[in-house]
């Protein structure tokens, strides 16, 4: 996949780039700009996000689930 540095402006494949792990606890995975060592996170691929089950949720989660539903 083509990545593009947001500082320098370099395009480049990111398999062929540096991972790393995002530490700011996202979860996300970034890659290493070979020109300036700037750290470029990957988009997302198209997995769906996890859709929570109203078991999962709390009081607040519920309340606007119901709100969003309109019930």
């Amino acid at each position: 996949m083509i990545v593009e540095c947001k500082l320098c402006g370099n395009k480049f494949e990111s398999s062929e780039a540096e991972e790393i792990e995002c530490n700011c606890g996202c979860g996300g995975e970034n890659v290493l700009c070979p020109n300036c060592g700037y750290e470029v996170r990957l988009p997302r691929t198209g997995m769906p996000k996890k859709v929570k089950k109203e078991e999962d949720m709390g009081f607040f989660g519920k309340v606007m689930s119901a709100l969003r539903m309109g019930n």
